[in-house]
């Protein structure tokens, strides 16, 4: 950010400096809300959505990812993006001591379509607007981008699994408010 000639950093200028990994990015950067630890409600369409369609794209096997002008369009002031980078390092410098290239037939173009149809799965859980339902998911689609980012391995199996435990409960939270809700209006209308 720092080098950026300008004094606005668009969407679009991040993925095109992003190239091909721009999939991880944009993974990465729709994830990241549904990772705060209080549930905001209605928060997660609005992230799930788009965190959806570039994971369908991915799944598709679309060389580059395509989002709608309004999107690419947003800035951010290059001090701001320097600040969160600034902000961003000591965690970095933590995760990237476990990132290593490791590649296997995961990172190669069909393990990543597999990952996008995956991440795809886990966008629409994301979605919902349930609590327990944004956060785990989030959290998987964001380290398998990580590890595809970084041609990791190990990393997108981390994310894997964090994405099977994620589905167990969110799934386990639907179910259960259909049950309630089936109850409710069992209770409300008679047998």
């Amino acid at each position: 950010a720092r080098d950026w000639p300008l004094p606005r950093i668009t969407l679009g200028e991040l993925m095109a400096a992003f190239g091909s990994r721009s999939y991880g990015l944009l993974i990465v950067l729709f994830a990241i809300p549904n990772l705060l630890p209080i549930y905001i409600p209605g928060l997660s369409p609005i992230f799930g959505v788009p965190l959806a369609i570039v994971a369908l794209q991915l799944a598709l096997g679309q060389p580059m990812p395509w989002l709608p002008g309004v999107l690419t369009r947003r800035s951010l002031r290059r001090e701001d993006l320097q600040k969160i980078a600034i902000a961003a390092q000591p965690w970095l410098r933590r995760v990237e001591y476990f990132l290593k290239p490791r590649p296997s037939a995961l990172t190669r173009r069909a393990g990543e379509r597999a990952i996008g149809a995956y991440c795809f799965f886990l966008a629409l859980l994301v979605i919902v607007p349930l609590p327990l339902t944004n956060g785990p998911p989030s959290l998987a689609c964001a380290i398998m981008a990580i590890g595809l980012i970084e041609e990791d391995t190990l990393t997108v199996l981390a994310g894997m699994v964090v994405g099977v435990f994620s589905t167990v409960l969110a799934l386990s939270v639907i179910g259960g408010v259909a049950w309630l809700a089936l109850a409710a209006l069992q209770a409300l209308f008679g047998s």
